[in-house]
């Protein structure tokens, strides 16, 4: 079983060694072994292998269009699946999924963290004045 997780900001992919409650030992993508927080795991999924993953998932990322996900995403708080499945149009596969919550970290501009995989878009106004 592989993972998505959050780390300094940005998010890693890994192959989970063991699993407790609270944390988990991983082989990143890159072969190093980290123990990673069981809070900051974003997506377990079993396939593609995390590099492959990756790389599907930053395609998904650069195809997003920020300004259409705003429009989408109305004006209440979301989890970045619930507004991955309304962009596709079914349930997202997990680069897909991942592909969006990284478009989403990556225009905070367009909208406000409000948790672990959580936001809520800017409001117009604000976005208006961001943009000019």
């Amino acid at each position: 079983m592989y993972l998505l997780y959050e780390e300094d900001g940005g998010f890693k992919a890994g192959t989970i060694i063991t699993d407790n409650d609270s944390s988990l030992q991983v082989d990143s993508q890159h072969g190093k072994r980290v123990k990673v927080k069981a809070i900051t795991v974003m997506l377990r999924f079993d396939a593609p292998n995390p590099t492959e993953f990756m790389d599907a998932a930053h395609a998904v990322r650069d195809d997003a269009d920020t300004d259409f996900l705003w429009e989408v995403a109305g004006s209440e708080e979301f989890g970045f699946a619930d507004l991955a499945r309304e962009y596709f149009g079914h349930a997202p596969t997990p680069p897909e999924a991942a592909g969006i919550l990284m478009r989403l970290h990556e225009a905070p501009m367009h909208f406000y963290k409000k948790g672990r995989g959580r936001y809520k878009p800017a409001p117009p106004e604000s976005l208006a004045a961001a943009k000019a």
